[in-house]
């Protein structure tokens, strides 16, 4: 197995080599460090090919305090290309969300949800609140699309964030602009850790519902969603996502086939900062649930 500190390459984007357990553990450390606040990003194949286009967002990554995969198809081409490390596990940000409230009600940590769909965050709290007793969800807020860039708004934000002091800050807004909107406002914010989690709370409210456990192993939760809203993920998925994946694996297969030369592997770094005990945990694996009618009419 791989060492928690490594790093693995794919498409020019590097990613942390964690497990799930571990990537919350890192998470409770920058919390814990608390000498500048940090960002974690949640990459899959569309932010794959949103960098490609994108040297802002290139930056955010490059200067990320970690980067979890997000998707199968970026563990899956881990393990195909033999110049690299296999990544160890999927670690996406819609079981983040589940793991982060699960360490909340064991620690204290105080979590706040920003954006999603109206109503999403609230409906996503209530229900969090019942599934992990004692979880700290410190506040939620839904800004308006319409005056969301406004300095009234944004100084409205940056106050309800002040007032409510979270440890976490998770951010629904869809990439790049989540990830973009973290990178320009936390130094100002000045919360620990700010991760983007995209449509998590819209999937914790059970106004999305999550594909089978089955369909996520198997790597085609793309499938599903994509059936589940065509005319909005068609775009993403058939004409964006779906050509890149197709030349990264061209790509590795001439790796394998030892047709194009290996790229180096990226030195191991050390590690940030050790686990206080206090915030040592160990997480179990979140199985997605559907919400009972009685939560959802919360």
């Amino acid at each position: 197995m791989s060492p928690l500190n490594e790093q693995v390459v794919i498409s020019d984007t590097r990613f942390d080599n964690v497990t799930m357990t571990a990537a919350v553990e890192r998470i409770l450390q920058l919390v814990h460090k608390a000498d500048a606040p940090q960002h974690v990003c949640t990459g899959n194949l569309d932010h794959l090919a949103l960098l490609k286009e994108d040297a802002e967002f290139r930056e955010i990554y490059a200067s990320s305090a970690l980067v979890l995969a997000d998707g199968m198809p970026i563990v899956w081409l881990s393990r195909l290309r033999p110049d690299t490390a296999d990544l160890i596990e999927r670690v996406a940000g819609s079981d983040l969300l589940l793991e982060l409230c699960r360490a909340s009600a064991w620690t204290g940590l105080k979590l706040f949800f920003l954006g999603g769909m109206p109503g999403a965050a609230d409906a996503a709290k209530a229900i969090l609140e019942e599934r992990f007793p004692g979880v700290q969800i410190c506040g939620t807020y839904c800004p308006p699309k319409e005056t969301f860039d406004t300095p009234e708004e944004q100084a409205k934000i940056a106050q309800i964030l002040r007032d409510a002091n979270p440890d976490v800050l998770l951010v629904g807004l869809g990439a790049p602009k989540q990830e973009k909107w973290i990178a320009r406002h936390k130094m100002q914010l000045s919360v620990p850790v700010s991760i983007g989690v995209g449509g998590s709370f819209e999937m914790a409210a059970g106004m999305v519902l999550r594909a089978p456990r089955l369909i996520q192993k198997t790597g085609m939760e793309w499938a599903w969603r994509l059936l589940q809203d065509p005319k909005r993920l068609y775009k993403r998925y058939i004409c964006r996502d779906l050509p890149l994946l197709l030349q990264l694996t061209h790509e590795a297969l001439l790796v394998r086939a030892g047709l194009r030369r290996p790229r180096p592997r990226p030195l191991i770094e050390e590690p940030r900062t050790t686990v206080p005990q206090k915030l040592n945990i160990t997480t179990a694996p979140v199985q997605p649930t559907e919400p009972t009618e009685a939560s959802l009419r919360k």
